[in-house]
C-alpha cells in the first residue's frame, strides 16, 4: 500500500543535554536526559519502515543518530522552524516524495506508516495534532509543495491556515498514541512505566 511512496521521517532534536527543562520540578537533570534520549529512540524505531533524518546542532544527538542508522542534517539557525525547513529541503534534495515531519518527544509512538497511505496523491498535507489540539506533533508533506513552517503555540491552527492559504488540500488524522507528548510534569503519567529501565 505505502511501497509506491517515497517516505522520510524527519525529527529535529535540539539537545539532550538541558532538554525538558520544565520537567524539573518532577525530574533532575540526569532523568531529563535519560528521558528525552529514550522518547527519541521510540520514535525512531516507530519510523520503520521508513528511513529517519534527524536534524540537530549538538555533537551528541549526532553521534546517537549515527549509531541508529539515521542520516544527520546539521541545523545552521537556531529554532525548530529553521530545523523543520533544513530536514524537510534535505529531504526534497533526496528525492523523497513525502516528509513526515516528527517532535522527538512522543513516548507511545509505534508507527508512522498509516500517514502515507493510497489517499495521499489527493492530500498535500497531513497532520497530526498534541492530546490538546493546540501544536503540530506530526506533519507530513509533499516535497513538490512549498510551505511555511509555524511551530509554536497554536501551531496546528497556524499550519491549517497555512495550507488554506496556499490552497492546499488537508487533513488531520486523530491518533491517540502520536498526540502525547511530555510537556509538562502532568504529562509525565502517560509514560510506561518501566521507562527508565528501558532507556538503560
Amino acid at each position: 500500500m505505502i511501497a509506491k511512496f517515497a517516505s522520510v521521517v524527519i525529527i529535529p532534536i535540539k539537545s539532550f543535554t538541558g532538554a525538558k527543562e520544565r520537567l524539573s520540578s518532577a525530574l533532575d537533570a540526569t532523568d531529563r536526559h535519560m528521558l528525552a534520549r529514550y522518547m527519541a529512540s521510540r520514535v525512531v524505531a516507530a519510523a520503520v519502515p521508513f528511513p529517519v533524518i534527524i536534524v540537530c546542532d549538538d555533537d551528541e544527538v549526532a553521534d546517537w543518530a549515527q549509531q541508529r542508522g539515521a542520516a544527520v542534517v546539521r541545523q545552521q539557525t537556531p529554532g525548530l522552524n529553521n530545523a523543520a525547513k533544513a530536514g524537510f529541503d534535505a529531504a526534497r534534495e533526496a528525492g523523497f516524495d513525502w516528509a513526515i515531519i516528527a517532535h522527538s518527544d512522543l513516548p507511545l509512538a509505534t508507527h508512522f506508516d498509516h500517514l502515507v497511505n493510497e489517499s495521499m496523491p489527493r492530500i498535500q498535507i497531513g497532520m497530526v495534532s498534541d492530546q490538546h489540539g493546540d501544536g503540530t506533533n506530526v506533519l507530513v508533506i509533499a516535497t513538490d509543495n512549498d510551505f511555511g513552517f509555524h511551530y509554536g503555540p497554536g501551531s496546528c491552527r497556524a499550519h491549517c491556515d497555512e495550507a488554506i492559504r496556499r490552497g492546499f488540500e488537508f487533513r488531520i488524522t486523530v491518533d491517540i498514541a502520536l498526540a502525547i507528548d511530555i510537556d509538562t510534569p502532568d504529562d509525565l503519567v502517560h509514560l510506561p512505566a518501566d521507562w527508565m529501565h528501558s532507556a538503560l
